[in-house]
């Protein structure tokens, strides 16, 4: 028997009862790197593994001392063999062994005599090295693999042969269940909804039989508790084990299925709205707070109602005073956001400072002065509509990080790593050209593009006087209630109709709000009483400047180039202040005292 050893590639030698070696075969030689006629008998089957002299395997098996055996290879998967009879097995690392390290599994059987007592041992000897390696790297890649996994939020499962082998904790927390272990082994279609296990197995199968990589669904699961949930899963192939797998990754989206039903059914009732509404626009003379039957007004109304029903972004132009406000919010309270919060913001009365914090908010503690968590703008606004008057007014530095926000890249609070992504419909104004502010390099032409989705342009007063009765009446019922006069005296309503009106309809409630109260007219300012272009007032004097004191002339002249350098400069406030010599906020002041905002 001991001759046959020589063809075999396994390396393998042998030890008779002396515990001589009897024979060193071909591929032991190659292994070891020890020529058989220096190991042939001898007592040296230690030497090319150990320093020290010491039994081998072959030699404990040979003395059937399987006591020391276990206590000599303690911790190197030492024990019996489960396929040769009486033959004891073990692995053992070497740091040099045939000029290189290696991982070795070793075998050693008795070998009988005629009267069946031991006469010694064959010892088999097969370099691992490789497997080893290739089972570490595999443990470490799917340590990584389940460090990776426990760190997203997403629940990630393996399925092999239609069975979970394995699930991060958010996959157990789906359904429920406290230790992702005892998920593996189970059926796949036990955690899904019994509607769509056969939707299940055929695309289970369909994996399997490589007529698919990748599929997204989805799909209805069963939690242990029974409750059903809607989930998103993303399958595709890959390969675990050595074998073929499914990896799905899986998040609950219940709540977005039942919002988006939600907005599906609130989008139809205002399609129905939207209907109704255009079969009757014609002899409607008010939308929302908007004012007006004018041929004008009734297009604003037609584009209101586009721009509510579309979600498109929505720039507004128009001088001050014309409603732009107004016009947003009739936007939103006819769009499917109409329950969210409308979030105005004046984009020129924010000092440059503080316009970071007071768009993106801020954490406590994130610059001197901040006592506490600040919610921005955008937080506010989140699901609803944010509304950037004057949106010219806004720096560069702005733009970038606004168009970073609205284009999916989110926002960070100042302070915060956390990074949020709003859903906001943005609805921007302005009485500037925003053509001529992007050739002047004051906004970025992507943030242009941005916010110029749907413009609307809302009509100056002088534009729409047929509208003038109208506004009148709306606003002496505002002003005074149910004691407003029904028409006002036809020299005072010549008057108003005969005025230029640069503050629109801003203006006009101005100026009705001092009739009321001085039971005169007075086109002019609060103070004064200073007309754009004079009109007489009942009981008045032709003359513009007959009834005015210094400081009335003073305050319409100071009005008078307000507004020229602000009609001048495309009511561009940042502009108009550093021309006149003035802060921002000394500006905003006399606009407001002067009605011009």
């Amino acid at each position: 028997m001991i001759p046959i050893l020589d063809y075999t590639p396994i390396a393998q030698f042998a030890i008779g009862p002396d515990h001589r070696i009897t024979h060193w075969n071909r591929a032991c030689e190659l292994l070891t790197g020890i020529r058989a006629s220096d190991m042939i008998g001898t007592r040296r089957q230690w030497v090319p593994f150990y320093s020290a002299e010491r039994p081998v395997l072959a030699d404990l098996v040979a003395e059937n001392d399987f006591s020391r055996f276990l206590e000599i290879y303690r911790g190197r998967e030492a024990g019996p063999s489960q396929v040769i009879p009486e033959a004891w097995q073990a692995v053992d690392f070497f740091e040099t062994l045939g000029g290189r390290s290696r991982y070795i599994f070793f075998l050693a059987a008795p070998i009988f005599d005629a009267q069946d007592r031991r006469s010694g041992a064959v010892e088999t000897l097969q370099d691992i090295t490789q497997q080893v390696h290739g089972e570490q790297r595999l443990q470490e890649s799917e340590k990584r693999y389940r460090v990776l996994t426990e760190s997203v939020a997403d629940g990630i499962a393996v399925i092999q042969a239609e069975r979970i082998v394995f699930a991060n904790q958010a996959f157990a927390d789906l359904f429920e269940i406290t230790d992702p272990g005892e998920l593996s082994g189970r059926p796949a279609l036990e955690i899904i909804a019994r509607v769509d296990r056969a939707h299940m197995k055929r695309m289970i199968q369909a994996f399997r039989s490589d007529r698919r990589t990748e599929e997204s669904l989805q799909i209805r699961c069963l939690s242990t508790t029974g409750r059903v949930f809607w989930a998103e899963a993303n399958n595709r192939i890959i390969q675990w084990a050595g074998q073929v797998a499914v990896l799905t990754t899986v998040r609950d989206v219940t709540e977005s299925l039942q919002r988006e039903s939600h907005i599906r059914q609130e989008a139809e009732s205002l399609r129905m709205e939207n209907v109704r509404l255009r079969s009757s626009i014609r002899e409607r003379y008010r939308f929302g707070g908007l004012v007006g039957k004018s041929r004008a007004m009734q297009e604003v109304y037609e584009m209101i109602l586009r721009a509510a029903s579309s979600g498109a972004h929505v720039i507004l132009y128009g001088e001050s005073g014309t409603g732009k406000e107004v016009t947003a919010r009739a936007i939103h309270d006819a769009s499917p956001r109409k329950n969210r919060p409308f979030v105005p913001v004046n984009c020129g009365a924010i000092p440059e400072l503080l316009l970071e914090s007071e768009f993106f908010g801020h954490r406590k503690g994130a610059f001197t002065g901040a006592q506490a968590d600040k919610l921005g703008f955008l937080d506010l606004a989140d699901g609803g509509t944010l509304f950037l008057d004057e949106v010219a007014e806004l720096p560069l530095s702005l733009q970038i990080k606004l168009l970073r926000a609205l284009e999916g890249g989110g926002y960070s609070p100042l302070g915060s790593g956390k990074t949020k992504h709003p859903d906001l419909h943005i609805i921007a104004a302005t009485n500037s050209d925003l053509d001529e502010e992007v050739r002047e390099g004051r906004m970025r032409e992507d943030f242009y593009y941005r916010i110029h989705v749907l413009p609307i342009h809302l009509p100056s007063l002088r534009e729409r006087l047929d509208d003038l009765p109208l506004l009148v009446e709306h606003l002496l019922e505002r002003l005074v209630g149910e004691k407003a006069p029904r028409a006002l005296p036809p020299r005072v309503m010549e008057a108003l109709t005969g005025h230029t009106w640069p503050g629109n309809v801003r203006e006009l409630q101005n100026v009705l709000q001092r009739y009321v109260t001085l039971k005169r007219l007075d086109l002019g300012t609060p103070s004064g009483g200073f007309a754009a272009k004079p009109a007489r007032a009942p009981g008045g004097s032709d003359g513009a400047l007959d009834h005015l004191d210094l400081q009335g002339a003073v305050a319409g002249f100071e009005r008078d180039l307000i507004q020229r350098h602000l009609e001048r400069l495309h009511w561009h406030r940042t502009r108009v202040a550093t021309f006149l010599g003035v802060s921002r906020k000394t500006l905003f002041r006399k606009m407001k005292q002067h009605g011009l905002q």
